[in-house]
C-alpha cells in the first residue's frame, strides 16, 4: 500500500470543558449523559450527527428487543423514561392503550419511530441539563501517560478541543478507547464480526393478503434458488409498525465487512442497498399484498451489530450466560438470548435463557483496563463474542450506559478514578435511581 507523508501541528482552541464528557449519542450515550447530569455534574454529550438515538434513529432499527423477566422490564430507569417520553409525540390512535409503566413494557411500547426516538432522547437530555454538541466528530485523543487529557474534535469550525475529568466512550465502535490505546477484541473464532443489516420499511402493503412468515421464507428461498436474490440470510424477518400498511424488514445480511474500516463500511452500505433492491422486486412481483408496495423509509446508516470489545477490569464469557451468573457489583441484568447471526454467511445461533432467569454484567466490565479516566457504555464492553451477541441490544446498551454515566459522575465529584470506586456502591446508587437490580 502506498503512503504519503503528512503531519499537522497547530494550536487549537479549547472550547468545551465539563466534569464528564460522553462521546456518542446512541442509546448507551443517552443513558450515560442523562444519568451523569442527574447527579449534578457538568455533562457534555458529543455526537457526530445532528441528532440522538444512534441505531434507533440513523439505523432504522425497529423494534426495541425485549429484555424482561416475568413481564418486568430489566432496563430502568433511563430506557423506560425514553419510552414514556416518546408517547407524547404519538397520535391519539397510536397512543391508545399504550400507557407505558416503568415496570412493564408492552410489545406496542417497544415500537420505534426514528423521528420520535430522536426527539424524546433530546427532550430527556435537555431536561436533565446535558449540554449537547452536535456535528462534532472525534479525531484524536491527547494523553498524559494512561490518562486522557483532552479530545480533538472536527466540525465545520475546524479543529477544537474538549476536556473533562472523566470520559465515557459510547461510540458503539469504541473509537475513543481505540484512539487512546486500549486493548480490544473483534469478532468470534473466525475473526469476523456479526453481519451488518440495512433495515427498511415498505408502505402501501395490503396486510390482509400477505402470507405468514413461514410461507414468505419458503418463497424467499425459492427466489434465492432461481438466482433472483443474492442474500446470505436464511429467512425473512419482518415487523409491524404504527401504520397498518407499513412493514419493517430486518432481512439484508452483509457479511465479512469490518465496521471500523471506512472503506469496508462504505462497501457495506452499497451491498445493503443492492440486497434491498432485490428484496423489493421479489416482494412486489411474487408476494400477495405487495404489488402496490412503496419504499417508506430506509436506514441512513447501515446497522452494525459488532465491532470492538474493549478489555476492562473484568471479562465476561459465555459461561456466565450458561450459569445465569449473578455478581455483587452487577450493574445491568440481561435475559435476552445469545443471538449470533453467522459471520460467515447463512444460519444463526439462538440460545434462550431459562424462563425467569438472567445474568448480570459486573462493574469491572465497563471500566477500561488501560486508561484510568475512561468508562465504556453501550455495546463495546469487556465481554466475549457470545455474551456480546446477547447484551448488544439497545435497551441493555442504555442500561450499561446509565451505569457508566453514574460511575463517571461519582468519580468526577470525588476526584478519583473509576477503578477506585466500589462496584457494589455503584449498584446501590443505581437501585436508588430506580434500576431493577
Amino acid at each position: 500500500m502506498q503512503t504519503i507523508s503528512y503531519s499537522i501541528k497547530k494550536e487549537i482552541p479549547l472550547l468545551h470543558e465539563a466534569d464528564v464528557i460522553v462521546v456518542g449519542g446512541g442509546p448507551g450515550g443517552t443513558g450515560a449523559a442523562i444519568m451523569a447530569a442527574r447527579h449534578g455534574v457538568r455533562t457534555l454529550l458529543i455526537e457526530r450527527y445532528g441528532y440522538l438515538g444512534g441505531m434507533a434513529t440513523s439505523g432504522e432499527v425497529h423494534p426495541f428487543m425485549p429484555n424482561e423477566v416475568n413481564g418486568a422490564c430489566l432496563d430502568r430507569p433511563v430506557y423506560t423514561d425514553w419510552i414514556i417520553a416518546m408517547q407524547k409525540y404519538l397520535s391519539v390512535g397510536q397512543a391508545s392503550g399504550r400507557g407505558c409503566q416503568k415496570e412493564k413494557i408492552s410489545a406496542d411500547d417497544r415500537m420505534i419511530s426514528k423521528e420520535i426516538a430522536m426527539l424524546a432522547a433530546e427532550d430527556l437530555c435537555l431536561e436533565a441539563g446535558v449540554q449537547l454538541l452536535y456535528h462534532h466528530s472525534l479525531v484524536d485523543v491527547i494523553k498524559t501517560g494512561t490518562t486522557i487529557d483532552s479530545l480533538v474534535l472536527s466540525s465545520k469550525s475546524g479543529y477544537t478541543a474538549a476536556r473533562a475529568k472523566i470520559y465515557v466512550d459510547t461510540t458503539g465502535d469504541a473509537d475513543l478507547a481505540a484512539m487512546a490505546g486500549c486493548k480490544f477484541e473483534m469478532g468470534g473464532q473466525s475473526g469476523h464480526c456479526q453481519p451488518m443489516t440495512l433495515c427498511f420499511k415498505l408502505s402501501h402493503v395490503d396486510v390482509r393478503r400477505t402470507p405468514d412468515r413461514e410461507t414468505l421464507t419458503r418463497l424467499y428461498r425459492e427466489a434465492k434458488e432461481r438466482g433472483e436474490i443474492d442474500c446470505p440470510r436464511e429467512d425473512v424477518l419482518v415487523f409491524e409498525w404504527f401504520q397498518p400498511d407499513v412493514i419493517h424488514f430486518n432481512t439484508t445480511r452483509i457479511i465479512k465487512r469490518n465496521g471500523t474500516s471506512g472503506i469496508e463500511l462504505s462497501d457495506a452500505e452499497i451491498e445493503g442497498r443492492r440486497q434491498m433492491r432485490q428484496l423489493m422486486a421479489f416482494l412486489k412481483h411474487h408476494i400477495p399484498g405487495y404489488a402496490q408496495a412503496q419504499l417508506h423509509s430506509v436506514g441512513h446508516h447501515i446497522g452494525v451489530r459488532e465491532t470492538r470489545r474493549v478489555r476492562g477490569l473484568k471479562y465476561l464469557t459465555r459461561e456466565a450466560f450458561d450459569r445465569c451468573a449473578k455478581f455483587p457489583d452487577g450493574i445491568a441484568r440481561v435475559h435476552y438470548p445469545i443471538d449470533i447471526h453467522n459471520p460467515e454467511g447463512t444460519g444463526s445461533e439462538m440460545i434462550h435463557m431459562p424462563e425467569g432467569e438472567w445474568y448480570e454484567i459486573p462493574y469491572g466490565c465497563i471500566v477500561a483496563q488501560d486508561i484510568g479516566n475512561l468508562l465504556m457504555g453501550g455495546r463495546p464492553i469487556s465481554v466475549d463474542h457470545a455474551i456480546h451477541s446477547s447484551m448488544r441490544v439497545m435497551p441493555v446498551a442504555c442500561s450499561i450506559g446509565q451505569a457508566a454515566g453514574l460511575a463517571a459522575a461519582l468519580a468526577a465529584l470525588r476526584e478519583t478514578l473509576p477503578s477506585k470506586l466500589a462496584g457494589m456502591e455503584v449498584r446501590q446508587m443505581l437501585i436508588a435511581q430506580g434500576a431493577f437490580l
